[in-house]
């Protein structure tokens, strides 16, 4: 019971005349209160400090409390800080969150009031929730809108406000989160839109990054110089990929299809009109 591998327990031998007994060092000490070995207690430790990414939000405040009890049953160290995400805690409707992921267990069909970033209108329309994601310090509710065939994307930030439905029957999820996002970077999907093998040329100096961190699973290199390397791209391209491409600067160019590349000169144009006198 006092190996590592046991235990653990403060575990001392006294005598009473020529009898040896055992008893523990720590008058209050129990077994029941640690059950876990060092490297549980490791992960265990790991696992609230990412717990922690979401303290101070509405819905997640049980988290604080549920730390505390933890390290106070499992006698943990003090945890420090090692983990940090880069989220934006200052989010419009960034209070939602527990409220939605809640709908979405619950299969809650609702009535949402959305405002578009391109529209001055309000809408409000019938949503059955399917899933959140986060995606560059941004919240999305993806689910399916009454009368569009494909899944919706809401950003919560441009949720007006939201109403549980109780008389209407949820639409379950016809395709699978792993489905959606197979093709696109970031999370926009055009409807009606097929993949493209796009053909993008990058920079030596460039490459190690993109190398390490892969623009879309289907990165493939076809062709690599000392000056530069080929890769292609099995994707729909959207806004996301767009963006993507043009935060990179003059060290990639896209190749082909000369839709896409001409879609990519069109908006290299409009950027640099506004650099004009």
């Amino acid at each position: 019971m006092r190996s590592e591998a046991g235990f653990r327990a403060p575990i001392e031998s006294y005598k009473e005349g020529k009898k040896s007994y055992y008893r523990y060092s720590k008058a209050n000490y129990s077994i029941a209160i640690q059950q876990i070995n060092p490297v549980e207690a490791d992960l265990l430790k790991t696992a609230i400090n990412i717990l922690g990414r979401f303290s101070g939000l509405q819905q997640f405040e049980f988290v604080q409390e549920l730390a505390l009890k933890l390290k106070k049953s499992f006698q943990l160290e003090e945890i420090e800080e090692c983990i940090f995400f880069d989220q934006n805690e200052y989010l419009r409707n960034i209070n939602l969150l527990g409220d939605l992921l809640k709908y979405i267990q619950q299969k809650q069909v609702l009535e949402v009031k959305y405002k578009p970033f391109n529209k001055e209108i309000e809408e409000t329309f019938v949503f059955h929730p399917y899933f959140l994601k986060q995606y560059n310090k941004r919240w999305f509710l993806f689910g399916k809108r009454d009368s569009f065939e494909n899944w919706t994307n809401l950003a919560l930030d441009r949720i007006c406000s939201l109403n549980t439905l109780g008389n209407l029957d949820f639409i379950a999820s016809k395709e699978t989160h792993n489905a959606y996002f197979e093709d696109i970077v970031g999370v926009s999907k055009p409807a009606n839109t097929e993949s493209l093998i796009v053909s993008i040329k990058v920079s030596m100096a460039l490459w190690p990054y993109i190398d390490s961190k892969p623009i879309h699973p289907s990165q493939t290199v076809v062709e690599r110089t000392a000056e530069y390397v080929i890769l292609t791209l099995d994707i729909i391209p959207n806004y996301e990929f767009f963006s993507h491409i043009l935060g990179y600067g003059s060290a990639v160019e896209i190749l082909a299809p000369v839709s896409v590349r001409d879609s990519m000169l069109k908006k290299l144009e409009d950027a640099i009109s506004k650099y004009r006198l």
